[in-house]
């Protein structure tokens, strides 16, 4: 019953059936595997930087010296600044040695990786780039320029953006789907989002100048990343913003559900205008009308298709025996219930549905 067959354990295109292939040489007639070896380097008490080996790793031959190379390094692991002398060797057979540095050493440059690393996730986490300049200061006592900091944000700022709107995520198939507006720069906005309900992923988040069926149409294909995610189910608020958008032939086998707690809300402002309060009114249904109330609410938290059915029914009857002045109130809230009522149950039929967007709502 698991939505998901296959396990994606990174953030890169996944396909269960691509291995990895051995890299292989041709040795006379021979085709034989090629071991990935690399070169040890250890950083001695007085700053030399040593290749360990004394023969090539590829033909054996005795490596020799090829004197030195001088670099000035900011070094992870709280080692401060160093002038590093880099003892270089070569092989008779093969050339210039050429290990690889990035352990401790960057290529081409002055502070670590790590750092550019942790100012990355500085910056996701919120701070500015003058406090992450503070933080290092702080934590490593390394001074780094303002200019440096903003630079290495802005490296990986573009093809995060291409990366994460390529890349199609760990997706079960059924989602959560909802619309908040905002401002921006004081113009009204919107955001349109969707979270897989079952990885937890996001599939595609969007800041759109409209709200409708074109925006979501748009929304909607970028979410399915080129048709490599497909749509199971979709659980969203009451919204009519889509209009006719999840009947079109290419959205029309998405199972839809409405959020009950979404459900509720709106009942209850109805059954609170037959009563004599405002429909955005905070005060309790009266007492004496809490019974019709919960009699909407039966229908809305039935356990399965056969009770919801004749709750339906019973709630149907009841309200057809009721008079006053706003009984027009009932008679909307009933056509809604009746007009939503597949979009009610259908979390009954899949267990992987689930029965509100509260997901997305607490992202949001």
């Amino acid at each position: 019953m698991t939505p998901i067959k296959e396990e994606q354990t990174t953030l890169i295109k996944f396909y269960p059936f691509l291995r990895k292939r051995r890299r292989t040489r041709h040795r006379g007639n021979k085709r034989e595997s090629e071991p990935k070896q690399e070169y040890t380097i250890n950083l001695e008490p007085n700053n030399d930087l040593i290749i360990k080996e004394n023969r090539c790793l590829k033909c054996g031959s005795r490596l020799v010296k090829n004197g030195w190379n001088h670099r000035f390094l900011i070094l992870n692991e709280r080692r401060g600044k160093k002038r590093i002398r880099l003892k270089r060797k070569r092989c008779p057979e093969c050339g210039e040695i050429k290990p690889d540095l990035t352990s401790i050493a960057p290529n081409k440059g002055l502070y670590h990786d790590k750092f550019k690393r942790m100012a990355r996730q500085h910056y996701m986490e919120g701070l500015k780039p003058s406090q992450i300049k503070r933080v290092f200061k702080i934590d490593f006592n390394v001074e780094i320029s303002h200019s440096s900091i903003v630079n290495w944000i802005n490296e990986v700022s573009e093809p995060l953006r291409e990366m994460l709107k390529e890349t199609p995520v760990p997706s079960s198939g059924y989602w959560g789907y909802d619309e908040i507006h905002l401002r921006i720069s004081g113009e009204r906005m919107y955001t349109l989002d969707a979270v897989d309900v079952v990885t937890k992923f996001i599939p595609a988040a969007k800041i759109s100048e409209s709200m409708g069926r074109q925006a979501g149409l748009h929304f909607f294909k970028e979410a399915r990343c080129h048709n490599e995610l497909w749509i199971k189910s979709l659980v969203k608020d009451c919204t009519a913003n889509l209009g006719a958008l999840l009947r079109t032939h290419s959205f029309k086998h998405i199972i839809q559900q409405n959020c009950l707690t979404h459900v509720k809300w709106i009942i209850s402002a109805h059954v609170k205008a037959f009563t004599g309060l405002s429909t955005r009114s905070r005060k309790p249904v009266p007492k004496e009308w809490q019974w019709l109330l919960r009699q909407f609410y039966k229908v809305i938290d039935s356990k399965n298709e056969t009770d919801a059915y004749i709750q339906l029914v019973i709630l149907r009857e009841t309200v057809m025996r009721l008079t006053g002045e706003r009984i027009k109130q009932l008679y909307t809230a009933l056509r809604q219930l009746i007009s939503w009522f597949p979009k009610i149950i259908a979390h009954q039929r899949n267990p992987f549905i689930p029965t509100t967007n509260n997901l997305l709502e607490s992202y949001h």
